[in-house]
Formats: structure tokens, C-alpha cells, sequence
């Protein structure tokens, strides 16, 4: 039986992402779909549209058979951690035999000879990225630059610098070392670009809809299944939400040490004197990002070591969380004619199953299992508290539609 695996962050769910899983479906002719979905703090390091049990709930009506939440400390993390952990995670199902990605460029022999080169850090590479980073720059640019220096083709570089190509790569690089048993598929990303800033009619990019939304613009509504606009109408909270969440960063920012500041995932280089004192110095989070931002330290790498001061991820959880010794699989959503999967992955998989709160006692052997779970129920907790509503909770069973 083929099942396509899916990593995703539906932030919101929309028609692009609806045009993927079908076309993913398409090409590969597969029976199941498992979708593993970062949680309630996305990659770019900013609080989800939605919750992550709504967000789940969205992709199985959209037709994913199962939904894994991504912990929070890999969706917290640059490409090469994001894409690794949850390639883990659908691996570990035993179910995933092909893996859709969407992308820029639909070549896979160009996209897998990138992730190659990428692979084999030469000396020369190795001398030369070290170079590029010396001269403040952030990894992605550092990368590009000593490639090529290299004599890298400019064709392989324009690629290599797209927002989905990069994610491909290192979904590559993530199936050769922990999963070469599972196919990769690329499909030719459609509609908007991924930074696309304006709303395009039925296929908008997520930037596009988000940033609607945050406006009252009703249009963004065209960009999405009627059962999430429906969802997106009537919540109205998204804004206070994201600035309670910005008060509670900032917070927490100005009650740590630079010791403690030095220990986040990410942090080097002294960085942590510089958002000691603009932590301290700035009004609001905008104006401490805008302080703290550099060539090096880019936008979304400052608010993922915001968001990881919030939630308690240190650069040592981060580090024993890249061990796949450390793995879990959490379940947030299933559907009802697929129930039989849980009982099977129980069996079958090399990792703890996380469905119902009595499978915790699972991880208790693993601190850094244990502590990884805790930032993801910290999450639910936080998201819960900006909103003012009770929201579905990581001990209170899964998803079912």
C-alpha cells in the first residue's frame, strides 16, 4: 500500500495545499496520507494562525488520513533540524513509502545533486564557508557564496536560493540519512510565490492570507476551503493573540540572564550581550527584532530564539533532540475509518506512540523527551491564555473526524 507523507504547517490550511496533497495523491497513487505539521509556534518563529488541533482537524478534512505534530523544538529550528525531525517522524510510522514536496524547480536529479554537493563538506567548501560566515553573514548566504567561489553553475545557485528548493534540499538530505527507504516526489509548487505579500485570487501564498487577515480583509477568504475560512470568520483573536504572545516574549527576554540568553539554540558570537540589553531597551518585540537583527542573525533566526526563551528550549535540549534515540511520535488527529493505524504503529514503531495521555509514561525514562513534551503542552497553555478560550489540550485525546 502507498502512502504519501506530507510535512506542513497549514498556517492557515489554503487551496495551494490543497492542489499538493491532490496532485501528491496523483503522482504517486497512493492509498493513505500522513501529514506531520509543526504545532502552535511555526518555523519562522511566530505564533500559528490557529491551534494546532484545528489545524489538524482542517487536514483531515482536507483528506490526510493521520496528523503527527512536529515538537516544538524542531519547528523551532533552521531548514536542516525542521526538515530531519520530521522526516523522523514519518518514517517512524512505518507507513510513509513516498515523500511530496513542494518546490520551485520539479527536477529531482538537480535537486538531489544540490542536496549531494551540500553532503560533501571538501575541505575547500568547508575553508570557504567558514570565510563567508566570518564576514557576518547568515548561513543560507554563507552557503551560496562558497559554492560559488566554488565555480558552482549560477543556474544551481538561483535554485538553491528559492524558499521551497532549500526546504527540498534538506528533505534530501534528511531521506538519505534517516529514511533513503522512502521516495521523494517533487511537485511544481503552483499559483503565488512563497514570500508573495499579495493576495493572488484562489491560490495565495500563506504570507499573503495571513497578513489579510491581520487586516480584516474579508478577500482571503477566496484563498481557502469554506471549512476553514469558516473557522478563520469567526476568529477573531489572531491579533490579540500574537501581541499577548509578543508581551509574554518580551517578558520573558527581560527576566533572563546572559547566561541564560547565551544558552539558547542558535546563540554565539556574543549575541546574547545584544539582546540582554535590547530586550531591556526596547518598547515592544518589533523594535527588539529590528534592534537585534543582522546579516547574520537573521529576522526569523532572532524569533525563533524568542520564541525558544518562551517555551524553555535551550541549545542542549536542541542538540539531545537531534538524537532519533530521543524521538516520539504524537498524534494529533486521525480519521475514524483509519483508527486500526494507531493500534499498528503501537506494534510496529521503533519510538513511543503519544495518542492518549496514559502513553506519556512511554518517554519517562527520556528527560529530553520528557522536556521536549512539556514545551509542546506549553504551547497549547500560552496559546490558550493569549486567546482567552479553552482550547483542546495535549492530555485530552486526539482528533477524530
Amino acid at each position: 500500500m502507498k502512502t504519501i507523507g506530507i510535512i506542513a504547517e497549514y498556517n492557515p490550511l489554503h487551496n495551494g495545499h490543497i492542489y499538493h496533497m491532490e496532485e501528491s495523491r496523483r503522482l504517486t497513487g497512493a492509498d493513505l496520507c500522513v501529514v506531520a505539521m509543526s504545532g502552535n509556534f511555526v518555523q519562522r518563529g511566530e505564533l500559528a494562525c490557529a491551534d494546532k488541533y484545528t489545524r489538524a482537524e482542517w487536514a483531515l478534512q482536507a483528506g490526510a488520513t493521520l496528523v503527527l505534530e512536529i515538537p516544538a523544538v524542531h519547528a523551532l529550528a533552521p531548514a536542516e533540524q525542521f526538515a530531519a525531525g520530521a522526516v523522523r517522524a514519518l518514517a517512524n510510522t512505518g507507513l510513509v513509502t513516498h515523500l511530496p514536496f513542494g518546490c520551485e524547480c520539479d527536477n529531482l536529479q538537480l535537486l538531489q545533486y544540490l542536496a549531494d554537493i551540500s553532503d560533501n563538506e571538501s575541505p575547500q567548501y568547508k575553508e570557504l564557508l567558514a570565510k563567508h560566515l566570518a564576514q557576518g553573514k547568515a548561513y543560507p548566504r554563507a552557503r551560496t557564496d562558497a559554492f560559488a567561489e566554488m565555480g558552482l553553475d549560477r543556474y544551481y545557485l538561483s535554485e538553491l536560493e528559492k524558499p521551497n528548493n532549500i526546504l527540498a534540499i534538506e528533505y534530501l538530505r534528511a531521506l538519505k540519512k534517516y529514511a533513503p527507504q522512502i521516495r521523494p516526489v517533487p511537485v511544481l509548487r503552483r499559483g503565488s510565490a512563497h514570500h508573495d505579500a499579495a493576495l493572488r485570487g484562489a491560490i495565495s501564498s500563506g504570507s499573503a492570507i495571513r497578513e489579510a487577515l491581520r487586516c480584516g480583509d474579508e478577500a482571503a477568504l477566496d484563498s481557502v476551503p469554506l471549512f476553514v475560512g469558516g473557522a478563520l470568520r469567526f476568529n477573531n483573536a489572531m491579533v490579540t493573540a500574537e501581541r499577548t504572545v509578543e508581551a509574554m516574549i518580551l517578558y520573558k527576554l527581560r527576566t533572563m540572564e546572559k547566561e541564560e540568553l547565551a544558552a539558547l539554540p542558535g546563540a554565539g558570537e556574543g549575541i546574547e550581550n545584544v539582546i540582554f540589553r535590547a530586550a531591556r531597551d526596547c518598547a515592544n518585540l518589533a523594535a527588539f527584532y529590528e534592534t537585534v537583527k543582522s546579516k547574520r542573525y537573521t529576522m526569523a533566526r532572532i524569533k525563533r530564539m524568542a520564541c525558544c526563551a518562551l517555551l524553555g528550549i535551550s541549545a542542549d535540549l536542541t542538540r539531545d533532540m537531534a538524537l532519533a534515540s530521543n524521538d516520539y511520535v504524537k498524534v494529533l488527529g486521525i480519521q475514524s475509518r483509519a483508527r486500526n493505524l494507531l493500534s499498528g504503529m503501537a506494534t510496529a514503531c521503533p519510538v513511543p506512540v503519544i495518542a492518549r495521555n496514559s502513553d506519556l509514561r512511554k518517554i519517562d525514562k527520556h528527560p529530553a523527551s520528557v522536556h521536549s513534551f512539556a514545551a509542546d503542552t506549553l504551547t497549547t497553555d500560552l496559546l490558550g491564555y493569549a486567546q482567552g478560550v479553552k482550547l483542546h489540550r495535549d492530555t485530552e485525546g486526539i482528533v477524530i473526524v
